[in-house]
């Protein structure tokens, strides 16, 4: 997986070196929240859960750089719960990426884009006990934290509409999938996308 970073960075890199063909470069961002889908082998131990996310970036009508920064939070499993004898527990994710985004109409009512690059990947497992928390109902309990730090890559695919009249600010729909290489099993999720691009 290592060389489909090196390889995306490579592809992308004549295209940069024709920068000026493109058009007036422009500051972009945008911010998302949606649902995110475990793949296998992290799907055998977490169920589906939740993203939220944003970049900031420079655009040159067909191609454009972003700086994107993506959390993703599943919850366990209840297989996996009970194998650790813990009451509740999740795997959250986040990652700071950097993604050449390829655009096909971005100045029109809808544009479809991809995007894909690499940055660096983080895990942090949680596992949580039942305990007394006296008159105020249960607790819970710190059972163990594991946070770990890799590179990974992400690539995706979506589509973004305009909002009234100016084509500055757009609702977009997108999924995309990260893949954070670990020793013993890289980590693998999708999430799905809806927000706002300017």
């Amino acid at each position: 997986m290592k060389r489909t970073l090196l390889l995306t960075i490579l592809a992308a890199a004549p295209a940069f070196g024709q920068w000026h063909h493109f058009g007036e470069a422009r500051a972009t961002g945008y911010f998302g929240v949606g649902a995110t889908a475990p793949v296998n082998p992290t799907g055998r131990i977490t169920d589906t859960g939740w993203n939220f996310g944003g970049g900031v970036g420079v655009t040159k009508n067909y191609l454009g750089l972003m700086l994107d920064f993506s959390f993703n939070d599943l919850g366990l499993n209840h297989s996996t719960l009970r194998q650790f004898g813990a009451a509740r527990g999740s795997e959250k994710f986040w990652s700071l990426t950097l993604d050449p985004v390829f655009h096909v109409n971005q100045r029109g009512p809808v544009d479809f884009y991809v995007t894909g690059g690499g940055g660096l990947y983080s895990r942090i497992s949680t596992l949580r006990g039942q305990g007394f928390g006296g008159p105020f109902g249960e607790t819970n309990e710190l059972v163990s934290s594991y946070t770990t730090y890799r590179p990974g890559v992400d690539g995706g695919a979506g589509f973004s509409f305009n909002l009234g009249y100016t084509n500055r600010v757009k609702l977009f729909l997108e999924a995309r999938y990260h893949r954070m290489f670990r020793p013993g099993g890289d980590e693998s999720y999708v999430p799905v996308t809806l927000g706002v691009r300017f």
